[in-house]
């Protein structure tokens, strides 16, 4: 929400950003308020009692604001964790909007989605649970005046009562920020990149990370960059050696140590903008979830892409400039990554440039400002 708040702060509107942490820093314009974060342990905080537990720590924040004085005229919440359950409580003549993420259907396509992986599975208890998590959020979508969900396909994953009412807005990628400069490539060699929050299967790392040795002797002047956390955000089986980036690690030995295969971590923004600028191509995947910002980044970098074959990914990357793979077959996986690296430098360079027109033209955050302040009649 950090350039929304930011745009409305610009246009003369008084805001008031509230987090459980800060992780922007100072914005001008804005007052920022943090409230004390839960004593609930991680597995807990998303569970109908953690989620009561965020409501009423967001509630007493808003009542404080509310014996202060302060009446707003319009409340924007992140639903799904508890945050907004209270508005209309505090608030009740505010305009609310819920901003979606997931909704946990029953027939999600996830959960049938590659039943044999060793890294990743579903039993019907898990699934159970992960729809007690639609408790909290069907309330406040309920109570909502606006839905605003980032994709059609995330959507489409609400029940008919509730998707009727969503407006698709995405946050948007800085275009002006990630920018296509083929000069950043190494001449030298062939960069073959990765990007992550977290090292887990939820977005393929367990798939690609298998696929490299093949490729790594398939193309002795192959480098391959690896950025991202060690650690897992979406849940998983861990592996024997304790993470997933250990476990690739060990698998990849032979190649870190002539350099062949370097992981990064976690990335400074401008670092990461630079990482993607150099790519001669890019592996983006995931399972039938919410998509990664660094989809859009990589599109607006220019990058040569490689992609999970799924509707969610088809509807942001350009359909016939991306190399579409199925991750659960790795013979399909290395296929799709060998015909990418085999591209020429022109045809590397055609495809970036139409992956960064949809980036443009579809997903910039100028477009999506444009969309919120239609929304909010500004």
């Amino acid at each position: 929400f950090r350039f929304i708040a930011l745009d409305l702060a610009r246009a003369g509107h008084e805001v008031v950003f509230l987090t459980e942490r800060n992780l922007t820093g100072k914005l001008p314009g804005i007052r920022q308020l943090s409230v004390d974060e839960s004593p609930l342990d991680r597995k807990r905080r998303s569970n109908l009692e953690g989620q009561l537990d965020c409501s009423s720590r967001f509630r007493k924040a808003m009542e404080v604001m509310r014996d202060e004085g302060w009446r707003p005229d319009l409340v924007i919440s992140h639903s799904g964790w508890g945050c907004g359950l209270d508005v209309s409580w505090v608030f009740p003549k505010a305009t609310r909007i819920s901003y979606l993420e997931w909704w946990f259907a029953n027939d999600a396509e996830e959960y049938a989605f590659d039943p044999g992986n060793p890294w990743w599975d579903y039993d019907s208890n898990k699934c159970l649970s992960l729809r007690h998590r639609n408790l909290s959020l069907a309330l406040e979508l309920s109570e909502a005046h606006h839905i605003v969900v980032p994709t059609s396909w995330q959507r489409a994953q609400l029940p008919p009562a509730l998707g009727q009412r969503c407006e698709v807005i995405h946050e948007g990628v800085d275009t002006d920020f990630f920018v296509m400069n083929p000069s950043w490539r190494p001449k030298d060699r062939l960069r073959l990149t990765y990007a992550t929050r977290g090292m887990e299967p939820m977005r393929g790392f367990p798939e690609f990370v298998q696929s490299l040795p093949t490729l790594l002797e398939r193309y002795p002047s192959l480098e391959v960059v690896i950025a991202g956390e060690d650690r897992v955000a979406y849940g998983a089986r861990i592996p024997e050696e304790g993470s997933f980036g250990r476990w690739a690690q060990r698998l990849l030995e032979p190649w870190l140590k002539t350099g062949s295969v370097r992981f990064v971590g976690h990335l400074p923004t401008n670092s990461y903008a630079r990482l993607l600028k150099s790519s001669h191509v890019h592996c983006y995947l995931t399972r039938p979830f919410v998509a990664s910002w660094s989809l859009l980044d990589a599109m607006a970098s220019g990058c040569c892409l490689v992609g999970s074959d799924l509707e969610l990914v088809r509807e942001m990357a350009d359909p016939n400039a991306t190399t579409w793979v199925d991750q659960r077959n790795q013979k399909l996986l290395i296929e799709g990554l060998d015909h990418a690296l085999s591209f020429d430098s022109e045809e590397r360079l055609v495809r970036g440039q139409l992956q960064r027109r949809k980036a443009v033209q579809a997903w910039s955050r100028g477009l999506s400002l444009q969309r919120w302040r239609g929304l909010l009649g500004i």
